[in-house]
């Protein structure tokens, strides 16, 4: 019996490679992860730098990021497109002062709107006022763990938003809480990216 004991070896270290795995692919989070940091596009006079859309709602969301000025004289993002036209941005100019940063998420409300939900990825074109133009795809996250620190969009910002604010009064906001519950859209379940609990493989 002594000549199975390789091929018994075998089969056991198989199985543990394989049990491994498949607990590994049970961490939601590892894809949340992957997505989480965003994209960078350095290869420009403004760098950007771990950019993605955070999503309120399906089609509305919230450019975030960090934008890096190497210029010498101050610039500013001025539109937020897409290739055919299928997302709309709603904001003032976002201003970089020369060789600084700004941080999207904290310091700026890049309003953008589009055929997009959490989870996709989308085709971005980011147009600045030095005739610069950078064109990247992007992930669209949702507000779950550490995305709920970021401020909410400006409900002032845009022509028509004191209107939209008005018509749709407190109930944005109670749809807007739902999403994170139980109920609501799946999509915007936050409940669904939980990590496992450990040892629970």
């Amino acid at each position: 019996m002594h000549h199975l004991r390789p091929t018994a070896i075998a089969g056991v270290l198989l199985a543990a490679s394989l049990t491994l795995t498949s607990c590994g692919f049970q961490y939601q989070t590892d894809r949340v992860n992957t997505i989480a940091a965003g994209v960078n596009v350095r290869d420009a006079d403004v760098e950007a730098l771990g950019l993605r859309i955070l999503a309120t709602q399906p089609g509305t969301g919230k450019l975030i990021g960090a934008l890096a000025n190497n210029t010498g004289e101050d610039v500013a993002l001025e539109s937020v497109g897409s290739p055919e036209d299928s997302l709309t941005s709603d904001f003032e100019p976002v201003e970089v002062g020369k060789d600084g940063t700004i941080n999207l998420a904290q310091d700026a409300s890049v309003e953008v709107n589009g055929d997009f939900t959490a989870g996709n990825f989308v085709d971005i074109i980011l147009t600045f006022s030095n005739g610069e133009v950078i064109s990247v795809g992007v992930p669209v996250v949702k507000r779950c763990y550490e995305y709920t620190e970021v401020p909410e969009l400006d409900a002032n910002q845009g022509d028509g938003a004191e209107a939209a604010a008005e018509e749709d009064g407190t109930a944005a906001d109670e749809d807007g809480a739902g999403l994170h519950e139980e109920g609501g859209d799946a999509t915007f379940n936050c409940a669904a990216d939980a990590p496992s609990p450990e040892g629970g493989h």
